[in-house]
């Protein structure tokens, strides 16, 4: 099955089932991307996943956002309830680990992911309070986010590393500018001003660390 014909699928299913029930629901779907799934010869016009990602925020659009989906490697959540997807994105993750060793660095990464989901969401519903032209100005951003936010999950993480991220307030908000700030364009990678940004979170997180070490002694 085309990746195109999977989408129609979806939405097919999903307006159904949109139509027929009030209750809350939880849909899962397969959609191979380039990213996660390069060998596949049975999947025809596979996309990537940020490509994916882009097509299924246009789809949510046509559900006048009252569908919600979150997502883990080529698996995809949809639900009328935005918690439901969240929690079993976190369960795919954790499925995904091995069931007698799960690592600290492993858990704390499933944690990032949501606060960079949650983050999107925020600044998506908040989007939607605003004029049709505010909206459009944003657009830019709204696509840039979900390009940074595709880099995280395919990047490796220490526990360093993790601990300080989730402890920065607006993560999302900063990657961006960073990004941004240094000249980004939608067409280039978010890769090597995130590896910056990182850096100095990860620097500005040691040293808050050691202050409040010297301030108890």
């Amino acid at each position: 099955m085309k990746t195109e014909q999977i989408f129609r699928k979806i939405y097919q299913e999903l307006k159904e089932q949109v139509s027929n029930n009030n209750d809350v629901f939880l849909k899962e779907y397969t959609i191979p991307s380039i990213n996660y799934d390069p060998d596949n010869e049975n999947i025809d016009n596979k996309y990537f996943a940020s490509g994916i990602v882009m097509e299924l925020d246009r789809m949510m659009g046509f559900f006048e956002n009252k569908i919600y989906y979150s997502s883990y490697k080529d698996k995809y959540f949809f639900s009328n309830n935005e918690e439901k997807t969240k929690e079993r994105m976190i369960t795919e993750i954790n499925n995904d680990m091995p069931k007698d060793n799960i690592s600290k660095e492993e858990l704390l990464k499933g944690k990032l992911f949501e606060k960079v989901e949650n983050e999107y969401k925020k600044f998506e519903n908040e989007l939607r309070q605003k004029t049709p032209d505010e909206i459009i100005e944003n657009a830019y951003k709204l696509t840039a986010m979900d390009g940074i936010i595709g880099e995280l999950k395919e990047r490796s993480f220490d526990l360093d590393e993790l601990k300080a991220l989730l402890k920065q307030s607006d993560l999302l908000e900063e990657f961006y500018e960073d990004w941004r700030n240094s000249g980004g364009k939608l067409c280039e990678s978010v890769q090597y001003p995130m590896e910056n940004t990182i850096d100095v979170i990860v620097e500005n997180y040691e040293k808050n660390k050691l202050e409040k070490m010297k301030n108890t002694r």
